[in-house]
């Protein structure tokens, strides 16, 4: 039940301090009684008697509360309170009467979890990722062939062996090694100050932060605003290698490459030896099989050309033209003797055969020219003859076909207007339709206003 402050103002009665400060105890020991709280420890403060005190804060560091662990128990879970760590403390809350202060009296605790600790992870990682720390767009290559590897790690670490059995094996090359704690309390500052340390070298071509796996409290100091941002402000490519590949912190997301595991970044960082002789032979047999063949075009190119050189060689070409020269010459002196005889022959022939022509061939073709003539005067006559009665017979059977006939008769032909179809039934025009009536001379253009047939006769409207 809650308490009545009414009634505590209604009563007439004055209270000395220590009154108050009592009864206010009981009130606060009654009303809420055992209970549990979940927090950071901030401000520790360890006694001569064995007793601690410090301060629990919410995440944000709105609301705190003084708290109090007593020696019996402190021995047991003393541990636990460190500044930073997120607890969950068992205990009831009580008011130190002599100074009336408000206060909580730890009597077990326990690390949080996944409580108020992932909490503040949360928000960190998001006002880091809002301020770009993350960003894709900030992160640096990696160099091709780097000449000196700064490593960050603890010199006692499995890490430091893993990184430098792999670069032995794949890319001989000067190593730089910045000792450093990688877990608790002092892991962070020692960080910070080796990654500044190697920033300070010129002859560092790239960086690897690591250590082996842990727990996931072993990572803290990898999640530490401070660690990240001295990572994110590296001058030279950094590559993170913490913990195992389940693990992500904050370190990973803010280095410019992550890899799973220290031999993984060693990998990383530099090319493979053997892959690199491999390709350097490949290359070379590709580029000797390149020159060959050009070589052997080449030569094919210069036979060609020195082909096309002879043929063009003007002491060739004088050769020949001389040759042909030397051929017309002696066609020429030969000519004369063999071609003008026969030709003198052939022009002698074709004389006679001129002198022949009129004599003997005008009188037959004048004979054939009067037998046609004759012919052709007797031919017209009975030809015509024959054709006048043929052309009379048709047009006697053309005029009996033709509908003129019918309309010099006094028949007429009627045409529906405008389709022009031939009226053959009264259906076919009723009585409005406009028709044209043809006549044996001219046309008539009329209005039909009635029709009707042999078997009955009707009246259109």
């Amino acid at each position: 039940m809650g308490y009545d402050f009414k009634t505590v103002r209604s009563q007439d009665r004055i209270y000395t301090v220590g009154e108050l400060n009592r009864r206010a105890r009981l009130l606060l020991e009654q009303q809420l009684g055992d209970l549990s709280v979940e927090a950071e420890v901030q401000q520790v403060t360890r006694a001569r008697s064995g007793h601690l005190y410090f301060t629990l804060t919410d995440l944000k560091g709105q609301a705190q509360i003084q708290a109090v662990m007593w020696r019996g128990q402190a021995l047991r879970y003393g541990a636990k309170i460190v500044t930073g760590q997120a607890v969950r403390c068992h205990g009831r809350v009580t008011l130190y009467e002599p100074r009336g202060s408000f206060q909580l009296v730890v009597n077990r605790a326990e690390e949080a979890g996944e409580g108020l600790k992932a909490l503040k992870l949360a928000e960190l990682k998001k006002k880091l990722a809002a301020q770009g720390v993350f960003d894709p767009a900030h992160k640096q290559p990696l160099p091709a062939f780097p000449e000196c590897v700064g490593v960050v790690t603890s010199r006692s670490g499995a890490a430091i062996r893993d990184i430098l059995k792999v670069l032995q094996r794949r890319y001989p090359l000067r190593i730089v090694l910045a000792h450093t704690q990688v877990q608790g309390a002092e892991a962070p500052a020692m960080i910070v100050g080796a990654l500044a340390q190697m920033a300070e070298r010129s002859d560092v071509d790239v960086v690897i932060l690591g250590r082996g796996g842990g727990s996931t409290e072993d990572l803290d100091a990898f999640n530490t605003e401070a660690v990240v941002r001295a990572v994110f402000d590296h001058p030279q490519p950094l590559v993170a290698a913490v913990g195992h590949e389940i693990d992500t912190t904050l370190v990973d997301l803010a280095a410019d490459h992550r890899a799973a595991t220290p031999s993984e970044a060693a990998e990383l960082v530099v090319p493979d030896r053997d892959e690199l002789l491999a390709g350097l032979h490949r290359l070379d047999h590709h580029l000797a099989r390149a020159v060959s063949h050009h070589l052997q075009a080449a030569k094919q190119q210069l036979a060609m050309s020195l082909s096309d050189l002879s043929a063009t060689d003007p002491r060739v070409q004088l050769t020949r033209h001389a040759q042909r020269l030397a051929q017309l010459r002696e066609s020429l002196n030969r000519w004369p003797g063999q071609t003008l005889p026969r030709a003198r022959a052939e022009l002698d022939t074709l004389r006679e055969r001129i002198d022949r022509w009129p004599g003997q061939t005008l009188p037959p073709t004048k004979t054939a020219l009067r037998d046609v003539s004759e012919r052709i005067d007797r031919w017209p006559e009975p030809v015509l003859a024959r054709a006048r009665g043929e052309f009379a017979q048709l047009v006697a059977s053309l005029e009996a076909l033709s509908p003129l006939a019918s309309l010099s008769r006094g028949y007429a032909v009627v045409r529906r207007r405008p389709d022009g179809l031939i009226v053959r039934d009264i259906d076919e025009a009723p009585a409005g339709t406009r028709v044209d009536i043809t006549l044996a001379r001219g046309e008539l253009g009329c209005v039909v206003e009635s029709s009707k047939d042999n078997d009955k006769q009707h009246t259109d409207p």
